[in-house]
C-alpha cells in the first residue's frame, strides 16, 4: 500500500520538495523567528532524513532515497562547517597553553558539592561562571578562593551575574554593557615570553520571542565590536543561547575574526533535542587543542572546557 502511493508521481515530487525546502531554510534561515526556531533543529532534521533515505530505500523508492541522503549530507556539510573547519587534528607545540573552562550554574540547581568539584576537576587556568546569585557566591569564595585568587564577579537577583576565576593575574579588568546586562573583559598574563590573552565573559537574552531574539542579535553585535577594538589573542565565552550553525554566532565569528571551538556534535540520545549553546570561541592567534563538554553524577550538561595554544611565540 504504501509502495503503491509513493509510486505516484505527484507524491514524490511534493515530498521531494518538502525535504530539499527543510534542508534549505536550515541553511538559508530567513530573519523571522518562526524559521529561526525551526532552524535549531538541524542535527535532528539532518538525522530524519538519514533515516528517512533508509525507509525510501526499503520501499524502493531511488528518487526518494537520493533525495533524502543528499539533503543529509549537504546539512552534514554545512553543520561541520559551521563549528570548526579544521580536518586535521592540532599539532602541539611547544607554546604555552591555557586551560579555560565554562559553568553555568543554573544548570547544577543547589548542588553546590557537584558543581565545586566538577570546577576543580576542570584544572583550567581561567574560569567563567554564568548566572551568579548571591546565594553562589559565598559558597564560590568559600571553596575556590585558594585555588583562584584572582577573581571579579557581578552578583545579580536575574540569570545575568556573571564572574571569572583566574590562577594567574588579571589586568586590566573592564565591565561593558548592552543595556543593563554586564559583560565583563581582562587580560590573563601568560609565561613563556607570550603575549597577554584577552578574555570577555558575556551572556545574552533567551531568545524566547522576536524581541528577545533581537536583542540577542543586538548583544553579539556589541561583543563583536567590542573585540575588533582589540589587538591581543582574544577568547569570548559564554551562553549565547543559539546552536553554531544560526546565522547570529556565524555573523559573530566573521565579524570579530574567531574561530569556534567544537569540532563535533556529540550525540546523547537523553540529550538528542538538546543543542550547544555556551561557547569558547578564540581568535586566530590561537589552536584549540583539546574541547570538551561536562557534565555532572546525572549526565545534566553543565560546562566546557578548552586548551588553548599560541600559534607562535613573541620575539624576545
Amino acid at each position: 500500500m504504501v509502495t503503491k502511493i509513493l509510486n505516484y508521481r505527484y507524491i514524490q515530487v511534493i515530498i521531494s520538495a518538502f525535504i530539499v525546502l527543510g534542508a534549505i531554510f536550515c541553511i538559508f534561515t530567513p530573519n523571522y523567528y518562526l524559521f529561526k526556531m525551526g532552524s535549531e533543529f538541524a542535527i535532528q532534521i539532518m538525522l530524519g532524513y538519514l533515516v528517512g533515505g533508509f525507509v525510501f530505500l526499503y520501499f524502493q523508492q531511488p528518487k526518494l532515497t537520493f533525495t533524502s541522503l543528499a539533503c543529509c549530507a549537504g546539512l552534514c556539510l554545512f553543520l561541520k562547517h559551521s563549528t570548526n573547519t579544521e580536518m586535521k587534528a592540532p599539532v602541539i607545540t611547544d607554546s604555552e597553553i591555557v586551560n579555560i573552562a565554562h559553568f553555568n550554574l543554573s544548570s547544577t540547581a543547589s548542588d553546590y558539592g557537584e558543581t565545586i568539584k566538577r570546577i576543580i576537576e576542570s584544572d583550567a587556568d581561567l574560569v567563567s561562571i554564568q548566572e551568579l546569585t548571591p546565594d553562589w557566591l559565598p559558597v564560590l569564595n568559600a571553596e575556590l578562593s585558594e585555588i583562584y585568587p584572582y577573581s571579579s564577579s557581578i552578583v545579580r537577583m536575574d540569570p545575568f551575574g556573571i564572574a571569572v576565576l583566574s590562577k594567574r593575574p588579571m589586568l586590566n579588568l573592564d565591565t561593558f554593557y548592552y543595556e543593563n546586562i554586564p559583560n565583563l573583559a581582562g587580560t590573563l598574563t601568560c609565561e613563556k615570553g607570550q603575549k597577554a590573552l584577552q578574555f570577555i565573559a558575556a551572556h545574552t537574552t533567551p531568545p524566547l520571542y522576536q524581541k528577545a531574539h533581537t536583542r540577542m542579535q543586538q548583544h553579539l553585535e556589541v561583543i563583536g565590536r567590542y573585540i575588533n577594538k582589540i589587538d591581543l589573542p582574544v577568547v569570548t565565552i559564554g551562553d549565547f543561547y543559539a546552536p553554531p550553525w544560526c546565522r547570529e554566532i556565524q555573523d559573530l565569528k566573521y565579524a570579530a575574526g574567531l574561530n569556534d571551538s567544537r569540532r563535533t556534535a556529540k550525540l546523547i540520545v537523553s540529550q538528542l533535542f538538546e543543542n550547544p549553546v555556551d561557547y569558547i570561541l578564540h581568535s586566530d592567534q590561537l589552536t584549540c587543542i583539546n574541547f570538551e563538554s561536562i557534565s555532572n553524577k546525572a549526565a545534566e550538561h553543565i560546562g566546557i572546557k578548552g586548551a588553548y595554544q599560541f600559534n607562535s611565540p613573541i620575539e624576545q
